[in-house]
């Protein structure tokens, strides 16, 4: 029966019949005849989203703003950047569709992959009527690969933020186990922080955050989750290599203070006592 699905969509592909779901895809509906028709309320959203790109304004505060004006998505969730950023590459908002854009593989089943040329795709241009003009499209497309680029970003994968600063990928937070992320914050302070919590708040994960002065001069290689520890009314930090941390083993927070107050950190090194001269 699987096999059978397949053939019969391949020859709809073919054939240059589209099929897609609109109940979970802003900006457009679907008439009796199967063919995509523009959403006039939905298609605001989607043009202001596009021009408000071209202005300079990233995906996370995109949704962060459409989130604080209490617009909601098709499933009537909140916006992450995942979400507009899909939407921005979305050729279908100038018209065109894009058959078999992604892929089931023979050995798998109930899950998807991009199409890289593993499987026969075909492309229509000018199959409905476009929300975006393909001017605009395709400037919001020269901005996303020279943000890219400009942020050494690699153009997808799971570990495309992992080679942007010799921490990237290696601090993870100790309660959602995901990834910190350097951000700058208030006054041009550099900062990581939870990933988790930077783009769905503190209620998915209640987060962690440490400035990049101190991790300056550690020598961390490999994946390390940092622990807040609050001792004598100050905090300090703790670090584990994640293979040990999710055996339960924790280092022990090296809290010496120096002549002007500064915190020894350890990092995976045995405890030391410290003199004052």
């Amino acid at each position: 029966m699987s096999e059978n699905n397949k053939w019969s969509i391949k020859k709809k592909f073919e054939r240059g019949e589209v099929m897609i779901n609109t109940t979970r895809f802003c900006g457009y509906d679907k008439n009796e005849y199967e063919d995509l028709v523009v959403n006039r309320k939905e298609a605001e959203i989607v043009r202001l989203l596009f021009d408000l790109y071209l202005m300079n304004i990233g995906c996370s505060r995109l949704s962060d703003l459409l989130n604080y004006l209490g617009v909601k998505t098709m499933t009537d969730s909140q916006w992450e950047s995942g979400t507009i950023g899909g939407m921005l590459s979305n050729e279908k908002y100038k018209g065109d569709f894009h058959l078999q854009k992604y892929y089931t593989p023979p050995t798998r089943r109930n899950v998807t992959r991009r199409n890289r040329g593993e499987v026969q795709s075909y492309y229509i241009s000018e199959n409905h009527e476009p929300i975006v003009s393909p001017e605009l499209w395709e400037q919001v497309q020269e901005m996303r690969e020279y943000r890219k680029k400009e942020r050494n970003i690699g153009q997808d994968g799971t570990k495309k933020f992992q080679n942007r600063y010799p921490l990237s990928g290696k601090l993870i937070c100790p309660f959602c186990g995901k990834t910190l992320r350097r951000r700058q914050v208030y006054n041009k302070k550099i900062q990581w922080l939870c990933s988790t919590c930077i783009e769905k708040g503190k209620k998915a994960c209640r987060g962690i955050r440490i400035d990049d002065a101190d991790l300056a001069g550690l020598n961390i290689t490999e994946p390390t989750v940092i622990e807040e520890v609050i001792q004598n009314g100050k905090k300090h930090y703790g670090y584990t290599r994640k293979t040990d941390f999710d055996c339960g083993i924790r280092n022990s927070t090296d809290s010496a203070e120096t002549e002007n107050g500064g915190v020894l950190q350890g990092v995976n090194r045995p405890r030391r006592t410290v003199i004052k001269l």
